[in-house]
């Protein structure tokens, strides 16, 4: 029998702590979650989310500070972050790819005081120079390794840190305006900013993302995805929650196993981010391919050549969503009245409008930003953490700039063209290109350097390097990319090198990428041809 899901309007609060609780009351032995073939019902994922909380609190953690994550995907990443919500701490996930300045500014820029991360990742912490001074305690999973704790902070086990709660401790009132995370996300011009949800932001995002899937209560959820990212967060874990189903949780994409945890898993939805479904899609044919219970896939925009033969081979509709980190899930492709090529139509709770250079909304049919507004309160960030001059840069004339170009049609249904401003995104991942340009300019001999978007096979952008370099000089450029290989996470490595005499640049001496865009990878040298690829931790 088909379960309904329940109402927000049913919810005591509309906070991520508040959504589990209603649902350990609602069905406290439905599974909310699978991880590793382990099940963890609501009643129990309720009552662990309580034993965390206080365990966070016992470390003299108060409502307000930063919990950051550094894990891979595994159960204890979920309690953390959820026990977090219920203490009133705000979580910070962090990127596992990160390492030296990209992990010291992930931590310092948004004041984490407690870090929960594992004995693989324990050592990008203790390499760091010096600490944040915020951080006073690292939790560890498992048995972290000898001579690999940092120094200066309070270390203590997982065990320890559930042990250390008082269990009669009240825990503190928590309201939908509370902030819940802080999500990092890639900067144009300057290093990654940390964008503040409010609790109420990741619910309504949750329902909204229940309704235009259709998820009903006995569904089961996959996701592969890393929990360090949005896309996993509420597209799936908190979506599936909200509709009362069950979370399977994968530990990361595999192309050759992927069907076969699906089918192990009794899954009837899971998302798809960058090449995944170009990767599915290049598998070779099998008469199994149909043999699954999957009916929906939450997608970001797919072009047709890739939607409708994925659709057609694995019987499965897609559903595609746009979103930005700052604003969630905006425009729903939906079900019914799908548009093939669109992005979709406004949630609900969201006004969009195209606007010219002038600040005008555009007619159907004429090109301009992608720009937002929210009808209801809290369900957009409340900020950058610590730059209030970003926030308010970007609520131009009371609408926040997504720097996206598009158009509508007359029926409302947007159309993605282009980016308006300099950004990357490779396999999923958003990219800054001034952090990339900062550690090529650190290389010896290059005066000038531009990174920009250069097609991938795959989808999505593979990352072009083009370099000027001193009078004479000769490039090396496997050198070169062992030397982004040392200071970059790995999908922020270039594949493609290119040297010119010059780069062009505008009056002004900014360089001029829409030219280097346009000018293509040309000759560039290309690491994978050269059997080189970045390290991973993970």
């Amino acid at each position: 029998m088909t379960r309904s899901v329940p109402r927000s309007e049913d919810l005591e609060a509309e906070t991520v702590s508040g959504l589990i609780a209603e649902r350990a009351r609602q069905h406290p032995d439905q599974p909310a979650l699978v991880v590793d073939g382990a099940e963890l019902t609501y009643g129990e994922l309720d009552l662990a989310v309580s034993q965390v909380a206080r365990g966070l609190l016992a470390t003299g953690a108060a409502p307000g500070d930063s919990v950051g994550i550094l894990l891979p995907n595994r159960a204890e990443y979920l309690l953390a972050w959820f026990g977090a919500a219920r203490a009133g701490l705000v979580e910070v996930p962090v990127n596992t790819a990160y390492k030296g300045q990209f992990l010291d500014h992930a931590l310092r820029s948004t004041d984490v005081r407690i870090l929960v991360t594992e004995p693989a990742l324990l050592g990008l912490v203790a390499d760091l120079p010096e600490l944040p001074d915020a951080l006073t305690t690292v939790v560890v999973l498992d048995e972290a390794a000898p001579g690999r704790t940092p120094p200066g902070v309070r270390v203590l086990g997982w065990p320890e840190l559930l042990a250390s709660g008082d269990p009669t401790r009240e825990l503190p009132a928590v309201g939908p305006a509370d902030p819940v995370a802080v999500m990092l996300t890639s900067g144009t011009t300057g290093r990654s900013k940390g964008v503040v949800y409010p609790n109420r932001m990741q619910v309504v995002a949750a329902k909204e993302c229940t309704q235009q899937m259709g998820t009903t209560a006995d569904e089961r959820l996959y996701t592969c995805l890393p929990l360090f990212h949005g896309a996993a967060q509420v597209n799936i874990t908190l979506h599936g929650l909200f509709a009362g189903a069950t979370v399977v949780l994968g530990r990361r994409f595999s192309a050759s196993r992927f069907w076969d945890e699906i089918r192990a898993g009794g899954v009837t939805q899971f998302n798809a981010l960058g090449s995944i479904l170009p990767v599915l899609l290049a598998q070779p044919p099998s008469e199994r391919d149909r043999d699954h219970r999957v009916k929906r896939v939450f997608a970001a925009p797919a072009p047709p050549q890739v939607l409708e033969p994925f659709e057609e081979r694995f019987g499965i509709h897609l559903v595609e969503g746009y979103g930005l980190t700052e604003i969630k899930n905006v425009l729903y492709n939906p079900l019914a009245a799908r548009k093939i090529g669109s992005i979709g139509v406004a949630t609900a709770s969201s006004i969009l409008e195209v606007h010219d250079e002038s600040g005008n909304r555009a007619a159907p049919g004429q090109a301009g930003e992608i720009v937002y507004r929210p009808r209801e309160a809290n369900i957009m960030f409340s900020g950058y953490r610590g730059e209030p001059e970003a926030t308010l840069a970007t609520m131009n004339d009371l609408w926040w700039h997504t720097g996206d170009l598009g158009y509508t049609d007359e029926d409302g249904y947007f159309y993605f063209i282009d980016r308006k401003k300099d950004a990357l995104r490779r396999r999923g991942e958003n990219i800054s290109s001034h952090e990339v340009e900062s550690v090529l300019l650190a290389y010896p001999g290059v005066v000038a350097a531009a990174a920009v978007a250069t097609p991938s096979e795959l989808g999505e952008d593979e990352v072009l390097a083009v370099l000027q370099l001193e009078s004479g000089r000769r490039p090396d450029f496997a050198e070169l990319f062992a030397h982004c290989d040392r200071a970059l996470p790995h999908f922020m490595v270039p594949r493609y090198y290119r040297a010119l005499d010059q780069l062009p640049v505008t009056p002004t001496g900014k360089v001029r990428k829409t030219d280097l865009r346009g000018q293509g990878r040309g000759e560039a040298w290309d690491a994978q041809a050269a059997g080189l690829a970045p390290t991973r931790h993970v």
